[in-house]
């Protein structure tokens, strides 16, 4: 299969730390995932997509948590490989790990039961089409999640970081069909919606 131009700079300039930084004790103590994934109702056989899944931080717990699909789903094949190990690892049989982005979702509609989205959509460069990608695949009834990075007056890097404003976040959820059922401050630095379809 050929690569393209993007998927070759995303594998040469992957940075191993990444994996240390996504699983620091400081991160699992500010964002515990069992706790956010009991917020979205991860229970009985609900099918769950992880956006951008990473280390598998949020989708590893969330197969301990339901009885059926786990779908993880990023574009660095580095830590497609760290999840299937993880979860090999681990014994859960019930964890897909697939290689994809949440501008073009590689699922049919109304797919899943619950969606993660966890500080993944402030750099994607198409936000509106990535929100109705997430409405697309979830279920009526069903519940997503968005983690986000809040603003940060004190930031001194050049140039700032990409965040999305909390209330243009739930504009473009409601927008695309789904209703926002709250807005949280987990830390000073993050913000999370839940919204459902």
């Amino acid at each position: 299969m050929m690569e393209t131009k993007g998927e070759t700079m995303m594998k040469e300039s992957f940075d191993p730390t990444l994996i240390d930084r996504l699983e620091s004790p400081e991160r699992k103590w500010e964002l515990p995932a069992a706790v956010l994934l009991e917020k979205l109702q991860v229970n009985g056989e609900v099918d769950l997509l992880d956006i951008g899944a990473g280390t598998g931080y949020f989708s590893i717990p969330a197969a301990s948590m339901t009885a059926g699909t786990v779908f993880a789903v990023d574009l660095e094949p580095a830590m497609l490989e760290f999840m299937e190990k993880r979860a090999a690892e681990e014994g859960l049989t019930n964890v897909r790990v697939v290689k994809g982005q949440v501008e073009q979702l590689p699922f049919e509609d109304e797919a899943v039961d619950r969606i993660i989205a966890s500080l993944i959509l402030h750099i994607t460069d198409e936000l509106e089409a990535s929100v109705r990608e997430i409405a697309r695949v979830l279920r009526p009834g069903g519940r997503c999640l968005c983690l986000e990075w809040q603003e940060d007056p004190m930031e001194q890097r050049v140039p700032r970081p990409n965040r999305v404003d909390p209330q243009v976040m739930q504009n473009l959820l409601e927008q695309a069909g789904l209703r926002v059922e709250g807005l949280e401050y987990p830390t000073e630095r993050h913000y999370l919606i839940l919204a459902r379809k």
